[in-house]
């Protein structure tokens, strides 16, 4: 079961227990997802995602795919003030449900308008930000809410993303922008087709050349060819927070298997996997 622990205790600290995050609020993770997490609120995190505990990674309503690399100091779907608001200071559009620690203040709460006419602004900006299967942030990214970073991509250090990635594209700079694909678009083709993070790879444990990517793509497209890959199902809980207690419930089934499975092996019934509960179907792949 993931381990929970304040965000003092956490900081800096490195080979953290399995399943590690810190200030998380409402969180759905993978027991295989590893890492820091400093702040992650209404976040999902899919097996075998990491985290570098360097330095303080926050993330705000972002779902991680698998095998995801984040490295010190990134920040995804961080929240937006209104520019062209009276202030851009939470007074003009926040609510108690959005920011309850200001509101704990007498005289804020006793200053802050209870409804502004209209929808929130909070209610009005795009919320969910998607990190698809394998991506790797580097340093210091920031990417923005709303904003989906395609499975495979690489996001350069220091880069700030702020419209969304194709699949295994290397993107750099402020903004950032496409330097180059990974592979050809037909390579790319078929590891999108294939979506290998669904599968669990143990039969086949030190079979696999990674450092040739057309041999490892023709071993697996064969073995998924005669039904051999099976599906990945690791363990998922959902965490939530009330002050500084938290409570770590077991999800019935794994997160996001929006797409349908391989087919099971003849005699083998397979596990009912229908749409958990999420948010957002913005990941091209199952989750678990």
């Amino acid at each position: 079961m993931p381990t929970i622990r304040n965000k003092k205790q956490e900081r800096g600290m490195g080979n953290e227990t399995v399943g590690t995050a810190a200030n998380v609020t409402n969180a759905m993770l993978d027991l295989k997802a590893h890492g820091l997490i400093a702040d992650a609120r209404a976040s999902v995190i899919g097996a075998f995602t990491y985290f570098n505990s360097a330095g303080v990674t926050s993330a705000y309503r972002a779902h991680f795919g698998r095998y995801a690399q984040i490295a010190e100091s990134v920040i995804v779907g961080a929240p937006e003030h209104p520019l062209d608001w009276f202030s851009t200071h939470p007074i003009a559009f926040t609510r108690p449900a959005y920011m309850p620690n200001l509101y704990q203040l007498p005289d804020f709460a006793r200053m802050a308008p209870d409804a502004q006419p209209g929808p929130s602004y909070v209610d009005t900006v795009p919320s969910d930000t998607i990190i698809e299967h394998e991506a790797y942030l580097c340093a210091g990214v920031i990417v923005r809410r709303g904003v989906t970073v395609g499975a495979g991509a690489v996001v350069g250090a220091g880069s700030v993303v702020t419209k969304d990635v194709p699949p295994y594209a290397i993107v750099a700079g402020s903004p950032a922008r496409v330097i180059r694909m990974r592979f050809s678009d037909a390579i790319i083709a078929r590891f999108l087709k294939l979506q290998w993070w669904r599968y669990d790879l143990a039969p086949f444990k030190n079979q696999i050349d990674f450092r040739a990517v057309e041999a490892a793509l023709d071993f697996l497209e064969a073995r998924a060819a005669d039904g051999q890959l099976q599906p990945l199902i690791p363990d998922s809980y959902c965490v939530t927070r009330s002050a500084d207690n938290f409570a770590i419930k077991k999800l019935p089934q794994p997160l996001f298997f929006h797409h349908p499975l391989p087919p099971p092996p003849h005699g083998h019934e397979r596990p009912n996997l229908s749409k958990a509960a999420a948010p957002r179907s913005g990941l091209h792949a199952g989750l678990g």
